[in-house]
């Protein structure tokens, strides 16, 4: 009799030490942890939080999170009052959520939220747990992009180099069917004519004045630029390079340097430099061909470039692992689901990762996240899309794949990263372990959402597991 109630004591004190531990661990997150309750009050928020804020968990707790650390109004004129209000009446649609946030301070400053409601028996919101990561770099990125159209605009008309942008969708849904019927491209690629039709298929959308002159074009209204170039550099020196590139989609890599004859038979030594703007990667049909004398050359690649391929890649990728981040994903994800494409996503969270912070610090803790993230990279199939999530969480997306080859691919990547020893150069090498949840599009949900909490789920039964395993999304 006496030794039952001894038991029920150590097992009571086991779970209290959970709990701290559970505690400890949130307060150390390099996240924002928050919990607040149906009514949008705040029951807790994590230290990494109160920093990230500028309030004490004293100040918050209680209060509402309208007015404190959200604003009633986003910047743009969003009622994030009403969004509020609608994501504690609907919690399973916000599974996560991208808004902008405010310091304490005034500052407005924008999170991505990942959701987890939490209900009572009967079914009711008791709580929301949410984990937020700081994306105002990436927000500001985006801003800067949208401004730069207009911009590029603007240089498009005046700058003094010789820009023509063109439309090659048409030359690639041509090049694409002879591929599709077994033609083989470097014998039209040697055929004058078959060169000649090919490159009449690239449509002119737009010049500047700097082409007009470059060209010495004598009625600049009734210029096809597209076929004046072609013509004054030659079709057979230009075209076989052209239909390569549109070929295979690799127009960005067309820089060169070369020679033509204007409309008035001068010859002129130019570079070359071909620019699809972002977003028109896969259609071709928006094109920015650049040339530039070759005394010039340095300043103008530099103007085009700095423009369009910087901001483009911070907006879509993790300035810490190079991975895609989670604006990508999510528009990868959209994609695929309006394709109806077969995918499945991977969760995977690194066990245990705030001993090896407390261990090393913070520097070495991101060093291996940055080796992790290469690890992942490695174990990918050559479509799989791998996203840095918040902090040691990653997120793998492969296409064309149902659950079970996913499992697969997550039980290689898991293999390896229990098998990697990070920071060998310290000579203090680090093992870790990883657990992963798996869901695939459309057998365990048929939207967005639905297929990441889905994964999301099967990742914290792992971890409630024994975590360093794989687990599935179940009915």
């Amino acid at each position: 009799m006496t030794e039952r109630p001894a038991a029920l004591r150590r097992e009571i004190a086991r779970l209290a030490a959970t709990v701290e531990e559970q505690r400890e661990q949130l307060a150390n997150m390099n996240s924002i942890v928050l919990r607040w309750d149906a009514a949008g009050t705040v029951l807790y928020l994590n230290d990494f939080g109160q920093e990230f804020f500028g309030y004490t968990l004293d100040e918050l707790r209680g209060r509402s999170v309208v007015g404190t650390i959200v604003p009633p109004t986003e910047t743009s004129g969003r009622d994030l009052e009403r969004l509020i209000a609608d994501l504690l009446e609907h919690p399973g649609r916000y599974l996560s959520n991208e808004n902008e946030n405010m310091r304490r301070d005034g500052e407005r400053v924008w999170v991505t939220w990942r959701n987890r409601p939490v209900l009572d028996d009967a079914g009711r919101l008791r709580e929301i747990v949410s984990t937020g990561i700081d994306t105002t770099q990436r927000k500001r990125a985006e801003d800067a992009l949208r401004e730069s159209e207009h911009r590029y605009r603007v240089l498009f008309q005046s700058t003094p180099v010789a820009l023509l942008e063109s439309d090659a969708s048409a030359l690639k849904t041509h090049l694409d069917a002879i591929h599709a019927a077994g033609g083989d491209l470097e014998t039209l690629a040697s055929d004058p004519d078959a060169l000649s039709r090919c490159l009449a298929l690239i449509r002119t959308a737009d010049w500047n004045t700097a082409l007009v002159e470059l060209l010495e074009a004598r009625d600049e209204q009734a210029l096809d630029a597209a076929q004046a170039l072609a013509a004054a550099i030659g079709v057979g020196r230009a075209g076989p390079e052209i239909v390569r590139a549109v070929a295979a989609g690799r127009l960005t890599s067309l820089t060169r340097e070369t020679s033509l004859t204007t409309m008035r038979g001068r010859r002129r030594t130019v570079a070359v430099h071909a620019t699809i703007l972002p977003g028109y990667e896969e259609s071709l049909s928006r094109i920015v061909l650049a040339l530039v004398d070759m005394t010039a050359r340095k300043e103008a690649e530099d103007a085009l470039r700095a423009s369009a391929e910087n901001l483009r890649f911070l907006a879509v990728h993790d300035s810490l692992t190079g991975l895609f981040n989670t604006r990508y994903l999510y528009e990868a994800l959209e994609r695929l689901v309006a394709e109806g494409r077969e995918f499945s996503v991977v969760f995977l969270d690194l066990d245990r990762f705030k001993d090896v912070v407390d261990r090393h610090g913070h520097l070495r803790g991101s060093r291996v996240i940055q080796e992790v993230a290469a690890t992942i990279c490695d174990a990918l199939p050559e479509d799989g899309i791998a996203v840095a999530y918040a902090g040691d969480e990653f997120v793998v997306v492969l296409p064309g794949r149902g659950a079970e080859s996913a499992a697969a691919t997550a039980e290689t990547m898991r293999a390896r990263i229990a098998a990697a020893r990070y920071l060998g150069e310290t000579g203090d090498p680090v093992s870790l372990t990883a657990s992963m949840g798996v869901a695939a599009f459309p057998d365990d949900a048929g939207d967005v959402q639905g297929v990441l909490g889905a994964a999301d789920r099967a990742l914290f039964a792992t971890k409630d597991a024994g975590r360093n395993a794989v687990g599935r999304a179940t009915a």
